[in-house]
């Protein structure tokens, strides 16, 4: 008898895990060090491994597509894709995805994927150095094409360049000008001025521009019910918090 029970318990925890599906989440594929990038053809970084690992966690067959960052938001958009990985809040984007529930309001959110810092860069002979005031940026001010943070600068006035896809393609009309500043992330550059055509050109200014919380939202078309995305959350802040695995995704990148 209790060997039935045993064996029936394991059908019915199997039964559960395989329950939960298949969950498809586009990525975008720039180079956006270490957090989301394209390895061998396939979504990586520190996001997608966090992402990854809860997903699995909850008996989830998750299937990761980098693509370019507009056409990752109208896949999600159209019910393409269950999720997108990783995306800060936007009224806009609301219109089509949810968030967790204090994502339109916290700083730091408790079920964030992770907070990404962003800093403003200029050529290493320029002295500029950010204080504070966004105002006082050297223009022309570039940001990814399609990104908040390009947003939240032009309704503070600023006047941003936002006609290119991706960090590195910014800060290489960045060098070819020699005038200007790209808002990004710091690891970004500090990965790509290990390159001889980066090296020793590129300067971060030491006060951030922003700190922004980055979640997992779910496509408003998606399957997925309220619970399950709840679920998913969860289980992203608890993996985001084991150290142990942040240290081993840390030393991947």
């Amino acid at each position: 008898m209790q060997r039935f029970l045993v064996l029936l318990l394991s059908v019915v925890l199997s039964s559960s895990v395989s329950a939960a599906g298949k969950i498809t989440i586009c990525s975008d594929n720039n180079f956006w060090y270490p957090f989301t990038l394209v390895k061998d053809g396939q979504s990586a970084g520190i996001h997608i491994d966090i992402i990854a690992k809860a997903l699995s966690n909850l008996g989830y067959q998750a299937e990761f597509k980098p693509l370019p960052w507009k056409r990752c938001l109208a896949e999600a958009e159209q019910g393409g894709v269950d999720g997108v990985a990783t995306a800060s809040y936007k009224d806009k984007r609301a219109a089509f995805l949810h968030y967790p529930g204090d994502a339109a309001t916290a700083k730091k959110s408790a079920q964030r994927v992770m907070q990404v810092e962003y800093v403003v860069v200029t050529a290493a002979d320029n002295n500029y150095e950010f204080d504070g005031d966004v105002k006082s940026i050297p223009t022309p001010v570039r940001a990814p094409r399609g990104y908040s943070i390009a947003d939240d600068l032009k309704k503070q006035g600023v006047s941003v360049d936002d006609k290119a896809s991706g960090d590195e393609n910014n800060l290489k009309k960045l060098l070819r000008g020699g005038k200007g500043a790209v808002v990004t992330i710091p690891e970004v550059v500090k990965v790509l001025s290990e390159k001889p055509e980066y090296k020793g050109k590129l300067k971060i200014s030491a006060t951030p521009l922003k700190s922004k919380s980055y979640y997992l939202p779910i496509s408003k078309a998606s399957k997925l019910s309220a619970d399950d995305r709840e679920k998913i959350w969860s289980e992203i802040a608890k993996v985001r918090d084991d150290a142990a695995f942040m240290a081993e995704v840390g030393g991947k990148y």
